[in-house]
């Protein structure tokens, strides 16, 4: 092979390894959000590492109402900024912040729920439980 081959594929390789790992090998299973696209792709790997159901589904519904309510104040920044290095626990308590202080101020989004806790009961109550997709936790978790 080609020296000038061979160095073009090490630096492709490089610059693939800085492209994902930031997003990959968190081990606080943080949302890394410099950019949108690594916001979903650390988003899902966080989703994916969520036993319980009821929890992924909050965590999914949490994310997205972030990103619908930081992005309507102030962008994708604004989006970007709220959730960046948080945990799926964090974004949790930070969408149930947001949607109780929208509730209580009145806003016509958010008025058919009492609180976030309904708010995640009626999108939820229709959302069959699938048997058997809580991952079995391995033993270096």
């Amino acid at each position: 092979m080609d020296t000038k081959v061979k160095a073009g594929i090490i630096v492709l390789i490089v610059v693939a390894v800085m492209f994902f790992l930031p997003a990959t090998c968190s081990s606080s299973r943080k949302v890394h959000a410099n950019s949108l696209q690594n916001a979903y792709r650390s988003a899902k790997i966080i989703k994916n590492y969520i036993r319980d159901d009821s929890k992924r589904l909050e965590f999914q519904i949490a994310f997205g109402t972030l990103q619908k309510i930081k992005t309507e104040e102030g962008g994708e920044d604004a989006f970007l900024d709220a959730v960046d290095g948080k945990t799926a626990e964090e974004i949790i308590e930070l969408a149930r912040q947001e949607v109780n202080a929208k509730i209580a101020s009145g806003d016509k989004q958010y008025a058919k729920y009492q609180s976030w806790e309904d708010m995640v009961k009626q999108l939820t109550k229709n959302t069959p439980k699938v048997l058997g997709s809580e991952r079995p936790q391995k033993a270096y978790e």
